[in-house]
Formats: structure tokens, sequence, C-alpha cells
């Protein structure tokens, strides 16, 4: 099972976050938290080349 939200510094400019919505409920989740100004968005490109190595890495720890 994947999470709604997953989160990490990897690949972020410096002092934020990048977020990776998977699903429609963590899209909505997002969408909620913009609004009530719980959280912000910008701060610039991320580096997605570093996200995907990374994410083949650890596919290829995954226990069959």
């Amino acid at each position: 099972m994947k999470a709604d939200i997953s989160a990490g510094s990897v690949g972020s400019p410096d002092g934020y976050t990048t977020l990776i919505v998977r699903t429609l409920v963590g899209q909505h989740l997002l969408d909620s938290a913009v609004a009530s100004g719980k959280l912000s968005v910008g701060g610039g490109e991320v580096n997605l080349g570093i996200i995907e190595k990374l994410a083949k890495k650890k596919m290829a720890r995954k226990p069959e």
C-alpha cells in the first residue's frame, strides 16, 4: 500500500520539503491545508532526477 502523500527534502530547494501526492484523498488533504493557510506552496524547482534515482534504488531493495 502506498501513502496518500510522501514528504522528503531530497531534491528540494534549501529550506523546503517536497510533497508527492499519490491519491485523490492526498490531493484533497493538500488542497485543504493550502486553502486554510496551514501549508504554503512554492520555493522553486524540484530536482525530479534525484528523486527518481532514489526511488529506483528503493524499489530494487524491496523484497518480492
